[in-house]
């Protein structure tokens, strides 16, 4: 079992713009989060990044394509994505989260992949569904099962 807290909740209302932190925020099943415009329901319904990509994204150099493309809705704490496979499920307030999709897909024209450099969002960064409906907030704790 991992245990660790949820850092930040993100919601994108509109294209374009940044996203907008949540102190809470309700999941739907077989949609995702409410009031964000990426809840359509799918296999990624929502997204997740760790706290040891977020700050490896924040002290390279060399930008990635996805280093500005890619919305993260929840940012954890203490609790390695990199780990997870797909159909493990994470429990964070009274939701349940799936793992749907373990590995983000690159780019071939990123600088990142042309010039064979590692990128820590191919591990660490997840798609996901909701599986139980229920609200979470930050510094929830989220863990998977036993």
């Amino acid at each position: 079992m991992q245990k660790g807290k949820i850092k930040n909740i993100k919601i994108f209302i509109n294209k374009g713009e940044p996203g907008q932190n949540v102190s809470s925020v309700q999941c739907a099943v077989d949609l995702g989060l409410l009031g964000d415009r990426f809840a359509k329901g799918g296999e990624k319904q929502l997204t997740m990044i760790d706290d040891i990509c977020e700050s490896w994204l924040a002290q390279q150099e060399t930008p990635g394509l996805c280093f500005k493309r890619f919305k993260a809705n929840i940012t954890v704490e203490n609790f390695d994505l990199s780990v997870l496979k797909t159909g493990d499920k994470l429990f964070c307030g009274d939701a349940v989260l799936e793992i749907s999709a373990e590995n983000k897909e690159c780019f071939a024209e990123c600088v990142r992949i042309q010039g064979k450099m590692e990128c820590m969002l191919r591990s660490h960064a997840k798609y996901l569904k909701v599986i139980r409906s229920g609200k979470i907030n930050t510094e929830d704790e989220i863990f998977t099962e036993e």
